[in-house]
């Protein structure tokens, strides 16, 4: 029976005291161990009450309520409402300032506080909450509690940012709560519902978790919001509190569903709003664990949160190829227009802008007279009999599906592709809008007519608040959200063009940046210009080469000590910059020389040096600065004098793991899970905020196929937002110590992969993050170290003065420094220092195993690979082409990522294998030669290869990137081009290499008694045929 349907709808509090009446002894609350029935909420949100009133709080008069999370506040809210007052539930975690700012602005003269807050410097009377309030006081005191309410009770004022950024407090009706508790859609059930309180109360939807609640006198549970941290514990948390009910803001349910799509399975009702609803989570949870019935919920506060709402089916997500998920229709005693600019409804399928009024309207905003005015419009004839009606305008655009259903056009999945990656623009302009520096954005891809140029591009308008250069910060923090190939170069909007119906003019943005870069290329000089006009200085050539390449940038931006990659460059700029250096200048400057000298005046001089003496590859130089890393960096690395821990065992059982982001890494994650002595992976992801980081992890997963993972391994999972490469890992000292003491074991897998880049900007990452990695290690608990090396870090050793046959795992490798990695690129240099600090390390006694892969290809069964490597950007491009540079005598030692991590894996299971180093490549028989490789992947893409000399291959290669192919070794032209020895470029010197012996990795193999189990570590010809089926997959 439903015992509200005959109290009014706007009495709130009389239908919150009616639940003493109709189940007084029921649990009301469950805070933790805490919990309190219906009968004592009622006593002591009167015992609240009544001192309020005491004090002088008169009808709706603003209350600040500024109490820990959970029941104190819970209880506050109800006594406010008794005494007939309006809640204004106060952030603890704000300054007073801030505080302040909003009572000023709500008129708050009275405070109800707990004794954690009641030292807090605000001016308002304030009201302690008491512990044990005296019942049979109250009984005397409390006969007119609660108070009778009017119709057009406000319950709450709420303050909102909205689209704008500045902060409106929104005047909630009290019927707008009834009618969403009210409403079918919406509604948990007395009797039956166990309500999860997880939201700020200072947020609307909290409304739902407590005051909808309430109402219908179901039990509400409040949950550790730290958990919300960890969708593996959230999950646990939602299934051992039973909680068949809540509400989920957007961003949480899109974290949760990626990492534990079966978290919901045991809900009965999951309504999730706040943002646009994105497909993929949907299915990932439909699909392994929906609950019985998840809803995707619309509404703006000045709605009252909810206004509209559907529950989202197979079929939903199924016919949304598009992007679009339905918002379904207006909820009880909710109306909802579609108008076109002129007021005039929308009808059939078209879009219009979406405009909602009833029960649920806002009153309006508090001292915004502005925002009133816009957002709140009358419209005539609407109301019964031809009334006008007041209506408040969403300024979302929105159509009808075929069914009447509401569908909002907001955030729909536009993918657009680029150099071989398909790029979805909505995931950058969320990204963007994250950072808080921008009020709005527009992500495009840009073909420039007659220029040859594709961009990926985000205009972006800034918010007024941020003053100076905001742009250098903004592209800082798209290269830590984003990965590489989805970082846009950035372009400034005082202001964006808007279509009549009030949002963005998309087709209007993509006009006008167009003509602005054309307009800016015309006034560039041309290449034949630059390189006859004697008159011009080396240093306006090259800013205008600059221009030019990098056409987003305006040219003020663009000053003698202006550096190239801070502006946004990348290789694939570093790649256009040498060949115009070629063109203007008539030199050839190595890669190396743009990113060691990379401002405009550096550039400039060196071009001018190399003019009149000639590029120079300065071997001593690069030799002396790997020579001092290598002896000196290891020095202020503590040997641990305590064995360290058996990491598998009882106890035990907790990995951090870097890397997961790449290929190798995801891959030896799964493994990692799949093992019953595993109890926790914490993965450190390079992300400025935990909901990017966990973004970017799922993402690579999905990108292997890996994501589909069950719920017991995903609830494993914890990541970790920092960067390797910064101290502490970017943590703070007590995380970092706590990790450091946390952590059973660490693997380190990350490192930074760059074709191009010399050794100074790689050592960062790769050589002094090795060093915070092995910091962490010797840090609190004794643990060992696993690290992942390669074999590039030995060079092209077939340059030796007495080059080895044959290179054992336990050899040093300092004698390969001066005739073999001095001619390797800055990566491999990167991890020669690297490994060279390990095994000096290592050979004192620190606890630690290398792992030295080969070239790391492809899964052996589903032949899925990395797509943005060196090997499938030359694979890719030698089938489109029909030809292959012969390459005699010249291996990769090609192995399959399922064998690398296994045996990584397996090897580290034992403590024994430490202090040893294992390399993890093809058996000397089984070892595919280049040439072989390139004839097995024409036969397996049924494309006839033609090998060709190495230099007449690179002018093909050239000739197709002139003629505007989108080659995707375009990039690496730099690193194919240039000459380190002599004529001969870094590529052929890798003629005559060394083979590598691996009895540690076999002896440790057949020692675990896996080793039969173990699928060979050679990339086969069946391999091989999956890898080209899986490259032309990603065309």
């Amino acid at each position: 029976m439903d015992f509200t349907s005959h109290i009014s709808d706007h009495d709130i509090a009389c239908l919150l005291s009616r639940n003493v009446v109709c189940h007084g002894n029921r649990n009301a609350i469950i805070d933790g161990s805490l919990s309190i029935t219906y009968q004592q909420l009622d006593l002591k949100a009167k015992e609240i009450s009544l001192s309020l009133i005491q004090q002088g709080v008169a009808y709706e008069d603003p209350v600040g309520i500024l109490t820990a999370f959970g029941l104190p506040h819970l209880i506050a809210q109800v006594g406010v409402i008794y005494a007939g007052a309006t809640c204004v539930p106060l952030d603890t975690e704000r300054s007073d300032a801030e505080l302040a700012a909003q009572l000023h602005v709500a008129h708050v003269n009275f405070l109800v506080v707990d004794d954690m807050h009641h030292d807090r410097q605000l001016s308002a009377e304030k009201v302690v909450l008491i512990r044990d309030p005296n019942i049979e006081l109250l009984r005397d005191k409390t006969q007119d509690i609660p108070k009778p309410l009017q119709p057009t009770f406000r319950s709450h004022i709420l303050f909102t940012s909205g689209t704008t950024g500045t902060p409106k407090g929104v005047q909630i009706p009290a019927a707008g709560i009834v009618r969403i508790a009210r409403d079918p859609l919406c509604k948990a059930v007395s009797g039956e519902d166990t309500v999860g309180y997880l939201n700020n109360p200072c947020f609307d939807v909290s409304l739902i978790d407590i005051r909808c609640s309430l109402v219908n006198g179901t039990t509400i549970v409040v949950m550790d919001r730290r958990e919300l941290l960890s969708p593996g514990l959230f999950a646990r948390s939602l299934k051992r509190q039973q909680v068949t009910f809540a509400f989920l803001p957007t961003a949480l349910f899109h974290m949760v569903a990626l990492a534990c799509p079966t978290a919901f399975s045991e809900m009965k009702t999951l309504i999730v709003g706040g943002e646009g609803l994105s497909i993929e989570p949907c299915k990932a949870v439909l699909k392994h664990g929906p609950p019985r019935r998840l809803i995707n919920g619309y509404g703006p506060t000045e709605c009252t949160i909810l206004a509209c709402g559907h529950q989202i089916t197979w079929k939903d997500v199924q016919d949304a190829a598009s992007g679009y998920l339905p918002i379904g229709r207006p909820l009880w005693k909710t109306v909802a227009h579609v108008f076109d600019d002129s007021l005039r409804p929308v009808t059939g399928n078209n879009q219009g802008e979406l405009y909602l009024g009833g029960a649920g309207l806002s009153m309006g905003y508090l001292e915004a007279l502005d925002a009133q005015r816009t957002g709140f419009v009358t419209v005539p004839g609407l109301g019964p009999g031809g009334e006008p009606s007041r209506l408040y305008r969403t300024k979302d655009a929105v159509c009808r599906d075929d069914a009447g259903n509401l569908v909002w056009v907001g955030r729909m999945d536009r993918e657009v592709k680029m150099r071989g990656y398909r790029i979805p623009l909505d995931v950058i302009e969320s990204e963007i809008v994250c950072t808080g520096l921008v009020s709005s954005v527009v992500a495009a891809k840009v073909n420039l007519p007659d220029a040859n140029m594709s961009l990926l591009v985000a205009c972006v308008t800034y918010l007024p608040s941020r003053g100076g250069s905001v742009s250098p910060c903004l592209l800082a923090r798209c290269q830590a959200r984003l990965p590489k190939y989805m970082v846009p170069q950035l372009v400034e909007f005082g202001a964006m063009p808007m279509t009549r119906h009030g949002k963005i003019d998309r087709k209007r943005v993509h006009e006008i940046l167009v003509d602005r870069l054309l307009r800016r290329l015309s006034e560039e000089s041309s290449i034949q210009v630059m390189k006859s006009d004697q008159s011009m200085s080396s240093e306006a050539k090259l800013r205008s080469l600059w221009s030019q390449i990098l056409v987003t940038v305006p040219r003020h931006d663009i000053q003698p000590e202006t550096d190239f990659f801070g502006i946004g460059a990348t290789s694939l700029h570093v790649a256009s910059l040498i060949h115009g250096v070629h063109n203007v200048f008539g030199v050839d400057i190595l890669a190396r020389t743009v990113y060691e000298c990379s401002t405009l005046r550096g550039l400039a001089d060196m071009i001018q040096q190399e003019r009149h003496h000639g590029p120079a590859y300065q071997a001593k130089e690069i030799q002396d600065n790997l020579l001092m890393d290598a002896a000196t960096l290891w020095r202020n690395i503590p040997i641990p004098q305590v064995e360290p821990v058996d990491w598998l065992s009882a106890g035990e059982g907790r990995v951090f793991l870097t890397g997961a982001t790449g290929f190798v890494g995801a891959f030896m994650l799964l493994e990692l899970l799949r093992m019953p002595q595993v109890h926790r992976v914490r993965c450190l992801v390079r992300a400025d905020r935990l909901e990017t980081a966990y973004s970017k992890l799922f993402r690579n997963l999905d990108k292997y196929r890996l994501a589909q993972l069950e719920e017991d391994l995903r609830a494993k999972i914890e990541v970790i937002p920092g960067d390797f490469s910064q101290a502490r890992l970017g943590l703070t000292e007590s995380s970092f110590q706590e990790l450091a003491e946390w952590a059973s074991v660490v693997f380190h897998l990350g490192a930074q992969v760059n074709y191009n880049e010399p050794y100074a900007a790689t050592r960062t990452a790769n050589v002094l993050g090795t060093l915070n990695l092995l910091r962490l290690a010797a840090t609190g608990k004794p643990k060992a170290f696993h690290y992942t090396s390669t074999i590039s870090a030995f060079g092209p050793t077939g340059l030796m003065k007495n080059r080895p046959n044959l290179i054992d795992e336990d050899w040093p490798l300092a004698p390969y420094v001066e005739n073999a990695i001095l001619y390797e690129m800055g990566y491999g240099q990167s991890q020669w220092v690297a490994d060279e600090l390990v095994s000096t390390l290592m050979r004192r006694g620190f606890p630690t195993a290398i792992y030295r892969c080969g070239f790391v290809l492809c899964h052996g069964e589903s032949g899925i690979g990395n797509v943005d490597d060196f090997a499938s950007r030359l694979l890719t491009d030698c089938t489109r082409l029909g030809i292959f540079p012969l390459l005699p005598n010249q291996r990769e030692e090609l192995v399959t990522v399922d064998y690398v991590a296994s045996a990584m894996r397996l090897i580290s299971t034992s403590n024994d294998n430490l202090g040893r180093a294992y390399h993890l490549v093809p058996d000397l028989d089984s070892s595919i030669d280049m040439n072989t490789l390139f004839r097995l992947v024409g036969k397996a893409a049924n494309v006839t290869m033609t090998g060709l000399g190495y230099h007449d291959w690179l002018d093909r290669i050239r000739t197709a990137v002139e003629n505007a192919s989108e080659l995707r070794l375009k990039p690496l032209l730099p690193m194919l081009e240039e000459k380190v020895l002599g004529e001969r470029t870094r590529i052929e010197l890798y003629e005559g290499m060394a083979r590598f012996k691996r009895e540690n990795t076999v002896d440790a193999l057949q020692k675990t008694g896996c080793n039969g189990f173990l699928r060979e570590a050679a990339v086969n010809e069946k391999d091989l045929q999956a890898y080209v089926r899986f490259l032309q997959s990603q065309d």
